[in-house]
């Protein structure tokens, strides 16, 4: 069994990020799935910067990451495409909040 790996403040933050996308088949509330990345060690934990964010249902439920990968990646794509999504969407969310907080420094000067 891997041993659990203490995030960082970092990794935190970033785990958050990926917490406030939602869902990425169903906007649900999430839990973060660490995608194993090919050539990753039986027992060895994946990295915190390598989650998608899932709801119950699509991590863990009957048709789910977990429980029939191979028929779930051919509805919802591969785990690192879901993760590539999931990385753009933090992005799209970063720049959008940077263009707010710019916009919104030039309204108070």
């Amino acid at each position: 069994m891997a041993k659990k790996k203490v995030a960082t403040k970092a990794e935190r933050d970033h785990m958050n990020a990926v917490f406030q996308i939602g869902c990425l088949i169903c906007q649900m509330p999430p839990q973060l799935h660490h995608i194993r990345p090919i050539g990753l060690g039986i027992g060895m934990r994946s990295s915190h910067y390598h989650v998608i964010p899932l709801c119950m249902s699509h991590h863990t439920g009957q048709f789910s990451i977990h429980n029939c990968k191979k028929e779930f990646e051919a509805m919802y794509g591969t785990e690192e495409e879901m993760l590539q999504r999931t990385l753009k969407e933090i992005e799209n969310i970063e720049e959008a909040n940077n263009f707010f907080n710019y916009h919104k420094g030039e309204n108070n000067g």
